[in-house]
């Protein structure tokens, strides 16, 4: 995948702006609090409809506005796609695929592929295990669109049932209600668990050769899906069907005391660790980033077995996190991968003198291309 051109109208500090990138490197430079993030931000929410940094589309209007409108034309499979989602404050969001007006924003997700890298991307690495999940959730939304439903609809189920829980205490129509929600949620929550499983087996695989290569072998690395069975790879949805019925049918009276919903997938985590040790509690800060710089590209690697294509990395203001053996080490792994990094200066980097390199001087909200002298 290569995205040729981002247009912006009103859009945080753009007013308008036009950016046509280059395939291999773009380095967008410049001070801090300049529009540097805001770039990769519109690129982020064209291919997930979600912002990485708020929750609130309000906040992505120009100030003194009342609208916005984000163009993304990107290659594809060898077809030119075009994204065109829009917000105003009185009509909403809507979103345009290829001329198409979708119903959902959602509908964006599968179309474009892109990873986001930045400093809090180590929280998925020492962070709760929510930031995983949704980790995995993104990972998985944008590769199957079988789990964006699922999940969707287990989500809701969960919302409901999480209703009758709190009234069922004391109400007891709600409490009968219950094993049919919970015949609902084992069929769905089974069949999330089963893709989360395989998605961490295939990461895994991927993540311990990344280790392997950045320690010269010296270390190791494992991904542990930790949900509400024991995990047997053998198994299929069925298993995790069961086996979650089971647990539901066997915790009933528990629920309904905690007025909560325990079991489910909902509460999944994964554990990253390094030498057989959990990275949350035994790892140096030096030995996360290193975990969490393979883990990304792992996902890269994911992206491209499932998809066919490598999707675009976004690395936002990373390099100066990393010391000169990650820096290499991670611009080894983006051949043939279209990256786009924030960082404060023209990143001089040797490793870079023989790679396709664009630069944009970014300032108040111009981007402004530099012109290679040479």
């Amino acid at each position: 995948m290569t995205i040729q051109e981002l247009e912006l109208f009103q859009f945080r500090n753009y007013k308008k702006q036009n950016l046509s990138l280059e395939e291999g490197i773009n380095i967008l430079y410049g001070q801090n609090a300049q529009g540097k993030t805001n770039i990769l931000e519109a690129l982020y929410i064209s291919s997930t409809g979600k912002s990485h940094r708020t929750n609130n589309y309000r906040d992505l209007i120009q100030y003194g506005q009342n609208n916005f409108e984000i163009k993304l034309r990107a290659i594809v499979n060898d077809r030119e796609n075009l994204i065109v989602l829009r917000y105003s404050l009185d009509k909403g969001k809507s979103v345009e695929i290829n001329g198409i007006k979708r119903d959902k924003l959602s509908d964006i997700l599968g179309t474009l592929n892109m990873i986001f890298f930045s400093p809090e991307t180590l929280e998925v690495v020492k962070g709760s295990p929510a930031i995983r999940r949704k980790f995995l959730d993104i990972l998985l939304c944008q590769t199957d669109r079988q789990y964006l439903h699922l999940l969707k609809r287990y989500n809701t189920l969960i919302k409901n049932k999480a209703i009758a829980l709190k009234k069922g205490k004391y109400e007891k129509q709600y409490e009968e209600v219950i094993p049919v929600w919970n015949e609902h949620i084992s069929v769905n929550g089974g069949k999330i668990a089963y893709l989360r499983m395989n998605a961490i087996k295939k990461l895994n695989g991927f993540m311990k050769k990344e280790i392997h290569k950045i320690t010269d072998n010296s270390e190791s690395s494992e991904l542990v899906y930790k949900t509400f069975c024991d995990i047997n790879e053998e198994k299929d949805e069925e298993f995790f069907k069961k086996e979650l019925k089971k647990r539901l049918d066997e915790g009933f009276l528990k629920e309904i005391s905690n007025m909560q919903c325990i079991y489910g997938p909902h509460r999944d985590d994964f554990e990253i660790l390094l030498n057989n040790m959990n990275s949350r509690q035994y790892c140096s800060q030096g030995q996360q980033r290193t975990l969490a710089l393979s883990l990304i590209l792992s996902e890269l690697f994911y992206i491209e077995e499932i998809r066919g294509e490598k999707p675009v990395l976004l690395l936002d203001d990373v390099m100066s996190e990393l010391d000169l053996q990650r820096q290499e080490y991670l611009l080894r792994g983006l051949s043939n991968v279209q990256t786009i990094i924030t960082t404060t200066d023209e990143m001089p980097f040797i490793s870079l003198e023989k790679r396709k390199v664009k630069k944009f001087f970014v300032n108040g909200g111009r981007v402004i291309p530099k012109v290679d002298k040479n």
